[in-house]
């Protein structure tokens, strides 16, 4: 199977930066762009070889718009910084290594490069189906190792000051030394060839200076998933992406509500209320919380989430019981499902303060379960301070479900750890 990862018309100006497989550019040539991997509202995804580190990475290029708006650079120039000091933080494992950052100047403006280690699949495969990844079997203590993983890389991002703003299964990937130093012919058969596609217009104009001359197509990928999951001792989650991320230290005074373009379902309830003007880790604490539970539960929100927004505000209410008061009179459609007292309208059968289910079928003891959904209500408080921190969060998880921290030695010759 072939598709398209993208359109001319993404190269306007503002837009993105056209970029060639096979080309050699910045520091004499050092990245030769090998594929695409993928296309984000505000960026393209590349795979590229490192001829001075002789490994692949990847290669992220912000739009122009986005390289003038966000502070993805910034947030990932000082991870970097912190990410070269000494530090044992079991946490620093399990977040994206970032590599190398410059600025190129295009035809549709200035764009921002980051270039970071190479993952593998997103996590999503494994909420899916908890019991298998298609051909390869996921063992069942799978998930738990990596949520706890993820758990423990938003330690660390909180450690540094960073609060990471857009936690969901795509943006958590797996990890493994073989794709970094695999060979071309395997990177082939992993990712496949790309199919190159010239750019035509209409009666055959010459395209302006500002499109690509060609557009990349891609075979669907086939053998990611064995390289990542097929030796469990290996498994290993890694946060990334950090295009909605934020220092959480900083004086900013804003005039307005934060807003969010985290999922809604894993979005903290005073961001939904717009309740929030400043980044804060709480976020980050509901939205794990909810992440956790869904990669424990083949991807089955805790709060029902099955309609709409509204359904999943009810079962939050249903759970947690009655939010404060300025969240509970803005919520137009509460008369629908509850009392002013918050009690249950409708089925008997759901009742105020209902526990939150843990799937069965995962070989998880009762004294586990009912740890997790403790450590689950300490989590979705409503109240953002009382909301325990990502460090008592890696303490209380039940023990057994985090991997020992084990150091990745990459091509460059850097330990990771």
């Amino acid at each position: 199977m072939v598709f398209p990862l993208e359109s001319a018309r993404h190269y306007d100006a503002g837009d993105f930066h056209p970029i060639y497989i096979g080309v050699f550019f910045f520091n004499q040539g050092r990245y030769r762009i090998i594929n695409q991997l993928g296309l984000e509202t505000y960026s393209t995804v590349w795979l590229v070889t490192d001829l001075h580190s002789n490994c692949f990475v990847t290669l992220k290029v912000l739009s122009a718009y986005s390289s003038t708006v966000s502070s993805e650079m910034y947030i990932s120039q000082y991870l970097q910084q912190q990410q070269a000091q000494p530090d044992s933080h079991p946490g620093k494992a399990h977040v994206i290594h970032i590599l190398d950052t410059f600025v190129i100047h295009g035809p549709n403006g200035t764009h921002h490069y980051i270039v970071t280690e190479l993952l593998g699949i997103d996590i999503s495969v494994i909420t899916l189906s908890v019991n298998h990844v298609e051909h390869i079997p996921v063992p069942l203590d799978a998930p738990r190792m990596v949520a706890a993983q993820v758990a423990l890389g938003i330690a660390y991002l909180h450690k540094c000051g960073i609060v990471h703003g857009d936690l969901h299964t795509g943006n958590v990937h797996f990890y493994t030394l073989e794709l970094e130093n695999a060979s071309l012919a395997d990177i082939k058969r992993i990712y496949g060839d790309s199919f190159i596609h010239s750019v035509r217009c209409k009666d055959n104009i010459t395209p302006p200076l500002h499109y690509p001359t060609t557009i990349a197509y891609q075979r669907e990928r086939y053998h990611e998933d064995d390289v990542c999951l097929s030796r469990y001792a290996d498994i290993h989650a890694k946060l990334c992406n950090f295009g909605e991320s934020s220092f959480y230290a900083s004086n900013r005074q804003p005039d307005k509500p934060l807003t969010s373009k985290m999922p809604f379902e894993l979005q903290a309830p005073e961001i939904i209320f717009h309740d929030m003007v400043c980044p804060s880790p709480s976020m980050d604490i509901w939205a794990l919380g909810t992440l956790m539970y869904m990669i424990l539960n083949s991807n089955h929100h805790p709060f029902a989430f099955y309609y709409d927004n509204d359904d999943m505000l009810r079962y939050m209410v249903y759970i947690l019981g009655r939010f404060p008061d300025n969240w509970w009179t803005a919520w137009g459609k509460r008369a629908e499902y509850f009392d002013e007292n918050g009690l249950c309208r409708e089925h008997k059968r759901m009742v105020p303060f209902a526990s939150i289910d843990i799937k069965a079928g995962q070989n998880i003891s009762a004294d586990k379960v009912d740890a997790f959904r403790s450590l689950l209500y300490k989590m979705f408080r409503y109240v953002s301070e009382e909301r325990i921190d990502a460090e008592e969060v890696v303490r209380l998880i039940p023990s057994g479900w985090k991997k020992r921290n084990v150091k990745h030695v990459t091509g460059n010759g850097r330990a990771r750890g």
